[in-house]
């Protein structure tokens, strides 16, 4: 059986370095900021469709909601919930992905197809990752895809503005998709979300000094010079 549904795909940030105490306080807040948030859009969140995955969450919300009420208020609310939950000993920052598409809900052991794949995809894009390293205050990150975009965003009253999102190529396990991340309440676009360059393999960095046989002189080769920025995740 297939329907046109709507998809959220959540995840924590750095939740497999903590302890097995934190991850659980983690998980507790991720579900109840999402309940905060689904109640507060009025997204009906008893007939959400859930996939528990630990750190993460994946959601098919009911025939018919709103986009509009998931890209605005949803994430409003969410973005809200997970900033008053900041402390000096405890701290959440999540990833969110929205999509859109048919999907078969009636698969033995999950959701086949493309369209329940792609939001559990770009969730784990490098492009949000490093917004959210670049933006330290920041909560929330969120990633739609391009259909979303295309056919939601900015385009009718109440509907999030088009300049609050930016444009990003993302390839995450031989896929590749366009999405375009926004982070409330920050300027997407003065983010530094270059991607990380790794060193050639075979360069180092400092001189050496090589004898040319026959040459009767020293002639110093250097590595690579350029400067990376890496992004922690």
């Amino acid at each position: 059986m297939e329907e046109h549904r709507i998809m959220l795909s959540a995840d924590v940030e750095d939740y497999s370095s903590r302890n097995s105490h934190d991850q659980a306080k983690l998980q507790a807040t991720l579900v109840d900021a999402l309940d905060y948030a689904g109640r507060s859009a009025r997204l009906q969140i008893l007939d959400w469709d859930r996939q528990k995955q630990g750190d993460g969450q994946f959601v098919i919300l009911p025939p018919k909601t709103d986009p509009v009420a998931v890209l605005r208020p949803f994430v409003k609310a969410l973005s809200k919930y997970l900033r008053h939950k900041q402390t000096a000993t405890f701290h959440i920052r999540v990833r969110l992905a929205i999509h859109e598409g048919p999907i078969q809900l009636d698969g033995a052991n999950g959701y086949p197809g493309d369209h329940a794949v792609q939001p559990n995809r770009l969730v784990g894009a490098q492009p949000l990752r490093a917004a959210l390293a670049a933006c330290p205050q920041a909560s929330l990150g969120v990633i739609v895809s391009e259909r979303i975009f295309t056919d939601y965003i900015g385009q009718r009253p109440g509907s999030p503005r088009r300049d609050r999102f930016r444009r990003v190529d993302v390839e995450e396990k031989k896929n590749r998709y366009v999405g375009y991340i926004h982070v409330p309440g920050h300027n997407v676009h003065a983010l530094d979300i270059s991607p990380t360059v790794p060193p050639r393999p075979g360069i180092e960095r400092t001189a050496q000094a090589l004898n040319i046989s026959g040459a009767g002189a020293n002639v110093a080769l250097y590595g690579d010079q350029t400067n990376h920025q890496t992004f922690g995740r």
